[in-house]
């Protein structure tokens, strides 16, 4: 099945070139996150946003998102390697070049499961969308994508991967490939642990004249928490 990132890509390549200027950037604060999402009935109550994230709420702010994503790291249902492997009849239809109408109905469906139980998988997200507006479900697919462009926005806004400085802020491996695919790059096959600290992933030619990207993977730093 063919993916892409293109709606992702147009909303922040204009902004790619201009962001390092302004450079205001929201790197994960662990202690204000955790007080944050842990008081019962306050609104960024962690439950109470993964609820609404589950619904797909589409008036979810870039701020709950961020609570969100990065306060996932503090649930005890936190996986640092993501889901490890996706549910078989899935994989295997990811694998087929020509899918019918009942293949993309069980991706929808296939999805929306593994969104419930990993709801930070972006690639997935990125499928279920696809599924969702070949099977004629307008209108999930258009909250799926204010999700799914939240979602990236959050992590764009923790740096510009440009430097040491002002690296990306995930929270697992597979996302650093995850922002490069949405960024419009392609990996460049390299990947260089720097300091003990960042990863920095390598891309092919572009138009910007960027080598590569700088991350921070909080779930190999445990010390950011």
């Amino acid at each position: 099945m063919k993916k892409s990132a293109a709606i992702i890509l147009l909303i922040l390549m204009p902004a790619f070139a201009l962001i390092a200027q302004k450079n205001s950037f929201n790197v994960p604060d662990y202690k204000k996150i955790s007080k944050a999402v842990s008081k019962a009935g306050s609104p960024t109550y962690y439950p109470a946003l993964l609820n609404r994230l589950n619904q797909n709420d589409t008036s979810l702010s870039l701020r709950d998102y961020h609570l969100l994503y990065y306060g996932y790291v503090l649930q005890p249902e936190y996986k640092p390697a993501g889901s490890s492997e996706y549910p078989k009849i899935l994989s295997d239809l990811l694998k087929k070049e020509m899918l019918g109408k009942s293949d993309y109905e069980t991706i929808v469906s296939q999805a929306s499961a593994l969104l419930s139980t990993s709801p930070f998988e972006i690639e997935i997200l990125d499928i279920y969308i696809q599924a969702c507006r070949l099977t004629g479900n307008q209108e999930l697919a258009g909250k799926l994508e204010i999700r799914f462009g939240r979602l990236i926005e959050t992590i764009f806004s923790s740096g510009d991967g440009l430097s040491k400085q002002t690296p990306f802020y995930v929270i697992t491996v597979q996302h650093q490939m995850d922002m490069i695919r949405a960024l419009g790059f392609s990996y460049g096959g390299q990947r260089m642990r720097v300091e003990k600290k960042f990863d920095f992933l390598k891309v092919q030619k572009n138009d910007f004249d960027i080598e590569g990207l700088y991350f921070v993977n909080t779930s190999v730093n445990k010390s950011l928490k």
